[in-house]
């Protein structure tokens, strides 16, 4: 049995072909669009120059700070230049990073932080949202890119 939330009928397509799957011996189930009237979508243009995404991104969390953030990066060396720019500035607020690159026991620490809600601020790639389960989150931002649209749908439809 395969399940997905997010593929697309091309991703099926070639899934079964891959999978070597007949037609007759495979089911496409789709449920209906849930209304979220809590979610919001904010689209911003990305300030060009670093710092200055980077202060709008402080000014983000100092209007929300009751709440708990995900905020996604594309790439591992950018979690970790934005982790230690967090840090410098927000020094009351627990920040962390997750990315494919850390050590297995570096990862499982800092996904226990997220689950038992020590970390407020948690920056990651896509790694991270994958099989995590928070429903307090506030404020999720994508402050790159992902690598490809269907990860940014992915990642949009986990929240939804």
């Amino acid at each position: 049995m395969l399940l997905t939330a997010t593929c697309t009928r091309s991703e099926v397509n070639e899934i079964c072909t891959n999978l070597t799957i007949e037609e007759n011996n495979f089911a496409l189930i789709r449920g209906s669009t849930s209304h979220r009237s809590e979610i919001i979508f904010n689209v911003r243009e990305r300030k060009e120059i670093r710092d200055q995404y980077i202060t709008e991104i402080i000014s983000i969390v100092n209007a929300n700070l009751l709440g708990r953030f995900i905020i996604y990066c594309a790439i591992h060396s950018s979690c970790e230049y934005l982790y230690n720019k967090l840090q410098e500035n927000l020094t009351d607020i627990s920040v962390d990073y997750f990315h494919g690159g850390l050590r297995d026991d570096e990862r499982e620490k800092a996904m226990n932080n997220w689950k038992s809600s020590s970390t407020q601020i948690m920056i990651a790639t896509s790694a991270f949202g994958m099989g995590i389960n928070s429903n307090n989150i506030r404020v999720v931002i994508h402050a790159e890119a992902p690598m490809s649209m269907s990860m940014y749908i992915s990642l949009l439809l986990y929240f939804l």
